[in-house]
């Protein structure tokens, strides 16, 4: 027996009448929250160049899936096997340059294949509220970029974030919360476009800077502790 068939019996004994009472106890909503912690688990790894935690990562994210399917098994829905076969089927069917008679020698020209053979599979995108709202920004905005709205250059999507900073301001002097949250989110969703057109991903982007603020900070409290200087000098310290 494999190992991911051994895998697949672990996890259907812990779901199964002498299994564990936590384990039979989950469900598809149960787990969704698991699944979101999961997988940023991964990234968290990836962008610490954690190899030796990221296969541990990978094997937590793994196990979602092996639950989603058990359950899915157990209410007659689809088997483990089932995800496997439409896995297969999906790449053999996305990659006609491998698997057919297209031909792609780029990655640009494979990537136009892709995202036709997923047209033609769903006609009317995925445009679903469940993405975090970065990635649904980019996703709703290169839906209707193919359908005429979209930008002629990058000088216009700047000229756009300067309406809307401009607009945004206008909104904090009348002080109304709503009208302030609402040019707020037409900011960053032309920031998400900026990112789009300089093929950018603006939620690694912003992680990204996060973690370097973090490390700053931690470099100024230092020097803040360690010398008399102040707060500006010490963060330009910290940035060096």
């Amino acid at each position: 027996m494999s190992n991911f068939k051994k895998l697949i019996e672990t996890t259907k004994q812990l779901r199964s009448e002498n299994g564990c009472p936590w384990d039979k106890e989950q469900t598809f909503d149960s787990l969704k929250p698991y699944i979101i912690e999961e997988a940023y688990e991964v990234i968290s790894a990836l962008d610490n160049n954690d190899y030796k935690n990221l296969k541990e990562e990978v094997g937590d994210l793994l196990l979602q899936v092996l639950f989603i399917s058990n359950i899915a098994e157990e209410e007659d829905i689809f088997t483990i096997d089932d995800v496997i076969f439409e896995l297969n089927k999906k790449l053999i069917e996305r990659h006609p340059h491998v698997f057919g008679e297209k031909t792609a020698k780029t990655s640009n020209e494979a990537k136009k294949i892709w995202d036709q053979q997923k047209k033609e599979k769903k006609p009317n995108n995925d445009l679903s509220l469940v993405y975090p709202s970065t990635h649904r920004a980019i996703k709703v905005s290169k839906f209707y970029s193919g359908k005429g709205l979209e930008f002629t250059n990058i000088n216009e999507v700047f000229d756009k974030l300067n309406e809307e900073i401009h607009e945004f301001k206008d909104a904090l002097i009348t002080k109304n919360k709503n009208d302030i949250e609402s040019e707020m989110g037409d900011i960053l969703f032309t920031i998400s476009n900026l990112c789009r057109l300089n093929g950018l991903d603006p939620e690694i982007a912003l992680s990204e800077s996060t973690n370097k603020f973090i490390s700053r900070a931690e470099k100024y409290q230092k020097i803040k502790n360690d010398n008399k200087i102040s707060n500006d000098e010490a963060w330009d310290k910290a940035k060096l």
